[in-house]
């Protein structure tokens, strides 16, 4: 598996590029910022880009769809529950998305060639937050950070959906890598003994 993690824009979200590097097929998740510094990869690598994905509506991880899906031609994909909230950010922090093209659902299998990735809905950031989980890792979004949890205080977050999303996501075998939506990976088992 290829994976690429380009940290963007003033929050240094985590985009992450993808891709069965056989089949040449990518997927993009949370392309935040910085179009100019994702789509070299995907050149360079020859990468026909499947899918663009977005963990959940906040503006630091939507703010390039735009110029990204304008360069793949690849579908914008979000979980139906943070559409209000992507339109907020449009007016609000003036982001360059389009509306996306598919609704994530739960239990929906992404494939990228030989890779799947399964999607979990994971609200509690955001109401339409969501997980991938597959191939020994999960990328958790603004779900799941080392050594901490996303925010719960802003419009559209809840405590108790997050805490429910946590639990699931603590069901994944210890041995599985985080990669979350801002600084460092970690483990599942390192996050459950942190929790203790």
């Amino acid at each position: 598996m290829f994976l690429r993690i380009i940290p963007v824009g003033e929050l240094r979200t985590n985009c992450y590029i993808v891709a069965d590097e056989a089949a040449k097929l990518a997927m993009i998740i949370d392309p935040g910022s910085d179009a100019d510094r994702i789509l070299p990869v995907i050149s360079r690598n020859n990468f026909k880009v499947l899918y663009i994905i977005n963990t959940h509506g906040h503006y630091d991880h939507v703010g390039a769809n735009g110029p990204v899906q304008k360069f793949t031609g690849a579908p914008i994909m979000m979980h139906e529950r943070d559409l209000q909230i992507m339109d907020i950010m449009r007016e609000w922090a003036s982001v360059d998305s389009p509306a996306p093209d598919q609704k994530l659902t739960d239990g929906q299998v992404l494939e990228i060639g030989s890779l799947k990735f399964t999607v979990w809905h994971t609200p509690g950031h955001s109401s339409g937050g969501v997980s991938l989980v597959g191939e020994g890792v999960v990328f958790s979004g603004d779900t799941l950070f080392s050594g901490c949890v996303g925010r719960y205080d802003l419009p559209g977050s809840s405590k108790a959906e997050l805490k429910q999303s946590l639990e699931r996501l603590m069901t994944l075998p210890d041995e599985t890598i985080v990669y979350p939506g801002h600084d460092v990976k970690t483990t599942i088992g390192a996050e459950r003994r942190v929790r203790v």
